[in-house]
């Protein structure tokens, strides 16, 4: 096994971890992820909101709890994938709608009940079409803190699911792309949860991204690859919980770096590798040779993340061929 991954193993094990990342925001020690947010508790990838409880990789949400992959949401709840909604509860893939509750793919509707599939729509119950007044009279009728009552609701839709057509997926000014949930992207393939790509593939709950693949939680970034956790990065790959950084790999819980290799821990280093300066033409040397290495091991990869010490002896041993020979 090459040495570079016994010592970035060991890299990784030096120092405690961070439990959360929380970057300019306020009263948020319950989140994680959270980026310019305020009151947030129990929400993974909160951006840009505020009062957000309960919630999952959702921004510019106002008063909202039990969220996810929603936009400039305010007052609503148990929604997914919503955008510019007001006051909407219990909805999926709806946009611009107000005091809608348990509606799917509406766009522009308002004062709905247990609607598919409606546009611009107004004082329906069950994709039936209502006057103000008879919409008020069979409102009444059902109580959403009623759990039974929720039930009887949630059973209609799925039974209304059965004779309307229903979007197989769900993207939004997009052009040539495959996946779920984009919008704003072009040429992603296999992206889902996502917005504002530009010739990406396989990436999840990412945005702002051109020009990458194999991204997990990343915005702002381009030119990398296998990255997670890594916003404000050019030119990265396998690194993990790295901001601000370029021209490196193989960085980890470290911030505005610039031509490192195998660092952990560090912040605002240029030349750096396993955590130790090196001249700029030393650097570059250094570095093609440890990825020879790799690239010969089969481990130019991610799996240095995932060597343990046990791990570390094991395959020692067996790339030991008068050990090998000894166990025989």
């Amino acid at each position: 096994m090459p040495t570079f991954v016994e010592d970035f193993a060991g890299l990784l094990l030096k120092e405690p971890r961070y439990n959360v990342k929380i970057v300019n925001s306020e009263n948020c020690d319950y989140a994680d992820t959270a980026l310019n947010s305020k009151n947030c508790y129990y929400t993974f990838g909160a951006f840009h909101s505020e009062m957000l409880f309960y919630s999952r990789y959702s921004r510019n949400c106002n008063s909202c709890s039990d969220m996810t992959f929603s936009f400039e949401c305010e007052w609503c709840y148990d929604c997914v994938a919503c955008n510019k909604c007001y006051s909407c509860d219990y909805c999926r893939y709806c946009s611009n709608c107000a005091h809608i509750a348990f509606c799917e793919d509406c766009t522009g509707c308002k004062d709905c009940l247990g609607c598919i599939g409606m546009y611009q729509r107004q004082y329906c119950i069950f994709n039936t079409q209502l006057t103000k007044e008879e919409y008020a009279r069979r409102l009444g009728e059902f109580d959403l803190n009623n759990p039974h009552h929720r039930q009887l609701i949630k059973k209609r839709v799925e039974e209304l699911k059965c004779t309307t057509p229903i979007l197989g997926i769900h993207q939004t000014q997009t052009e040539n792309c495959t996946g779920e949930n984009l919008v704003q992207a072009k040429n992603a393939h296999m992206c889902f949860d996502a917005y504002d790509l530009e010739d990406c593939g396989y990436c999840i709950e990412v945005n702002s991204l051109k020009n990458c693949y194999d991204m997990t939680v990343n915005f702002k970034t381009q030119e990398s690859y296998q990255c997670i956790h890594c916003p404000l990065c050019y030119n990265c790959n396998f690194c993990y919980h790295a901001d601000g950084c370029s021209d490196s790999e193989y960085c980890a819980h470290s911030s505005n770096l610039h031509d490192c290799f195998g660092c952990v821990y560090l912040k605002d280093k240029q030349f750096y590798i396993l955590n130790l300066p090196y001249s700029e033409m030393e650097y570059h040397e250094k570095v093609a040779e440890i990825k020879a290495e790799l690239l010969a091991a089969g481990m130019y990869n991610l799996n240095p993340y995932f060597i343990s010490p046990y791990e570390q002896g094991r395959l020692a041993t067996e790339s030991d061929p008068a050990i090998q020979f000894k166990n025989f």
